[in-house]
């Protein structure tokens, strides 16, 4: 059997011998220059990842400096620091920058931009915009619709922008038209506001 290499004879020592120290248990069974241990023992320690320094960043248990040294310890550029920073912080979904964006009176172009920072597509961010505003009520559209014309020919095509399925727009359309109450209807009937035959409608 081939004998344990280093690292896993040291991973072997921390766990049977002093974890803080485990050059003792180490030498009994491999036997290396005390220089070179030194090497082996930081080499098989673990460190910290980028992501776990971004959390303590985030959590203020680092401070910025301390932070900057570690990403340089890391393997981190200089120039690539401020960007590791910005991206320690997550944005806000794009439902909530689209009502902040609304509440805070932004343009629409700054609010399209947040949509995309947030991670829409920029060719998606105006649908995603029209999908998540606020629309009128399928009631209110049929109250504002026989205002403007009577015969109700724009209803379908409003009904379907706010979502209501092609299979379902005559109902819509049918119930616009209110029936007066059968009192009234008997009312009128005896005043001869129309027909018998309707009235029994």
């Amino acid at each position: 059997l081939p004998y344990p290499t280093i690292p896993e004879v040291l991973s072997y020592s921390r766990y049977h011998g002093d974890p803080d120290n485990p050059w003792g248990e180490f030498q009994k069974w491999w036997n290396i220059n005390p220089r070179e241990w030194q090497l082996w023992n930081w080499l098989g320690q673990q460190k910290l990842t980028t992501l776990q320094v971004q959390e303590l960043f985030k959590r203020r248990y680092m401070s910025e400096s301390d932070f900057s040294i570690v990403l340089s310890q890391i393997g981190w550029p200089k120039t690539y620091r401020e960007d590791i920073k910005e991206l320690s912080y997550e944005l806000p979904n794009s439902m909530l920058l689209v009502q902040g964006g609304l509440i805070g009176l932004h343009t629409k172009d700054t609010i399209l931009s947040n949509i995309s920072k947030a991670g829409i597509h920029p060719d998606y961010a105006q649908n995603y915009l029209d999908a998540v505003l606020t629309k009128p009520a399928s009631q209110d559209l049929i109250a504002y619709q026989l205002r403007k014309d009577p015969s109700l020919s724009n209803l379908d095509e409003e009904l379907q922008r706010i979502g209501v399925h092609p299979n379902y727009l005559d109902v819509y359309k049918t119930l616009a038209y209110q029936i007066p109450p059968v009192a009234d209807i008997i009312t009128m009937a005896v005043r001869e506001a129309f027909t018998p035959e309707i009235a029994a409608k």
